[in-house]
């Protein structure tokens, strides 16, 4: 019984440190806490109801998805990361993304298929009425959905890794007027090529949609350095 507590007590501990990473990826991914900013343990603690013992863990686990880094006597800030940074980033992103598109196109099964095209739809709504958060959490699900049907865990994880060190800059990238139309069609464009089974196309349509948003995202990364 008491092995039964104990284990109980893990999962609930897990459960609210996973809770709590959700909670700070979400504001930082919606510029509630923006590059550069302290991520204060005792206020922070306070709004979300918590002791500082999750808290630490989660920032630990943010700290390893590139989310928050740590100065040694000054505490825990919210990551920046440069032009050069991200343009290093999309490059890793794209050559392993198309290649776990490749991969995908050539194991594709039905139900992977539909999934996309499911939540295809609902982006498009989303892209009508203007809803970038929204849209990006659904985009996230789609592209994560082609790339798991890769079934090499080894390199989803790498792209998970890649993926979220520069989701917030993503999120301002798919708020330039036009920018939601262009991702609608680029997916249009890549579902095309898997339900005709052409791997070599879908994998050059996923590198090259990354690579062409290289200099938005530079771009976008310059003004914010000039206005800290």
């Amino acid at each position: 019984m008491q092995k039964s507590t104990l284990d109980d007590a893990a999962i609930n501990h897990k459960s609210l440190v996973e809770h709590i990473v959700e909670k700070i990826e979400q504001q930082i991914i919606d510029g509630m806490l923006k590059p550069g900013e302290r991520i204060v343990e005792a206020a922070l603690c306070q709004k979300l109801n918590i002791s500082r013992s999750p808290l630490r863990e989660a920032c630990r686990i943010l700290e390893s998805q590139g989310y928050v880094v740590r100065v040694p006597r000054r505490g825990v800030f919210v990551a920046k990361v440069s032009p050069q940074e991200a343009e290093d980033i999309c490059r890793i992103r794209a050559n392993l993304e198309s290649l776990a598109t490749y991969l995908a196109v050539k194991k594709m099964d039905p139900q992977t298929l539909k999934t996309m095209k499911s939540l295809h739809r609902r982006m498009i709504k989303l892209a009508r009425n203007g809803k970038v958060s929204e849209y990006y959490r659904l985009n996230l699900k789609f592209h994560k959905t082609l790339t798991s049907a890769c079934q090499n865990k080894r390199l989803i994880q790498m792209i998970d890794t890649f993926v979220k060190q520069t989701g917030r800059y993503r999120v301002e990238v798919l708020s330039i007027p036009g920018r939601l139309k262009a991702s609608i069609e680029n997916h249009e464009k890549l579902i095309r090529s898997i339900e005709q089974g052409d791997a070599e196309q879908a994998e050059l349509l996923r590198k090259n949609t990354i690579l062409n948003n290289i200099p938005i995202l530079s771009e976008k990364l310059i003004e914010e350095g000039s206005q800290t």
